[in-house]
């Protein structure tokens, strides 16, 4: 499946296959400062490849870096509004919530067994399974931050039409027992800067990288409507007392913050004493849209 621009391409895809392929959704400038930044997290493929990597845990399994980052860059891509308008568009809902951002690496010869059961992310994004109906669904994305290929360890995935008849409960699929679906898998394949969505009801795996000397660097983001309490995996107030979320407030957008859960000007939240609490915690947030909003209770 070649990438295609958001839009209703890309919508019937999600609705039929249960993923596409997006194309065009940030500028070339944009991915490169990403990749960049990227870069200032995990070592280079060649300083895997030749050795020079000492006291880095390149383990798959070791802690990843989670949003917000250091820098910039990485937290544009995960609330940029290209995706903000693709999450609302795929969802089918304007109130839409950021609940995942985290950064990976996968290296050739690390000795990590990247091979996966095709599953369903289900199981450790919901307590619960999944829904199909508007308010209820909620969209996983892929970042692409190197080009990706079949050999570069392109994510597997099997489209929604041929895995109908498996019980909704089933995380993961047998390799003996589901051969016929192993068999259908395709891989999703894109240059830097594509995006891969799909839902928590398709199933897809992990591979390992084939190519000499190679890397794969991508951002796993992840949104769900509004009041959809059952559906998580990182939780962000925790990081309410670091640098990178202080740095990366000063810079946000009222867009940004509500994706994350702050509440937007008007909100019922906002009082005298919020107002000006908020604007003390945050001296480089520019409050200027929920002052004018106004506070709705409280004291003075």
């Amino acid at each position: 499946m070649e990438p295609v621009p958001a839009g209703p391409l890309a919508a019937e895809r999600w609705n039929t296959d249960g993923w596409c392929l997006v194309e065009g959704l940030f500028s070339p400038d944009e991915v490169a400062a990403a990749i960049d930044e990227v870069h200032s997290l995990f070592p280079s493929a060649d300083a895997v490849a030749t050795g020079e990597v000492r006291d880095f845990n390149l383990s798959w399994d070791s802690v990843k870096p989670v949003f917000p980052f250091a820098g910039r860059a990485l937290n544009r891509l995960v609330v940029h509004d290209s995706v903000i308008d693709l999450a609302q568009s795929l969802l089918g809902t304007d109130h839409v919530r950021l609940y995942q951002g985290t950064a990976s690496a996968k290296y050739t010869g690390t000795h990590d067994d990247y091979e996966q059961l095709l599953h369903a992310d289900f199981g450790n994004h919901t307590l619960v399974v999944p829904r199909h109906d508007v308010g209820y669904q909620h969209l996983l994305l892929f970042i692409y931050l190197s080009d990706v290929t079949p050999d570069t360890a392109a994510t597997r995935i099997v489209p929604l039409g041929l895995t109908g008849g498996i019980p909704a409960e089933r995380t993961y699929l047998d390799l003996a027992e589901y051969a016929d679906i192993y068999s259908a898998e395709v891989p999703a394949s894109g240059p830097a800067g594509t995006v891969l969505a799909y839902r928590p009801d398709v199933y897809h795996r992990g591979t390992a990288l084939r190519a000499p000397d190679s890397a794969r660097f991508l951002l796993h983001v992840a949104y769900k409507p509004v009041g959809t309490d059952w559906a998580g995996y990182h939780t962000f107030p925790i990081h309410g007392e670091g640098t990178a979320w202080h740095h990366f407030v000063s810079g946000a957008t009222v867009r940004q913050l509500t994706v994350l859960g702050f509440p937007e000007p008007g909100h019922p939240y906002w009082t005298p004493e919020t107002l000006r609490g908020v604007a003390a915690r945050y001296p480089g947030l520019d409050m200027t849209p929920w002052f004018e909003a106004g506070p709705h209770g409280g004291s003075g």
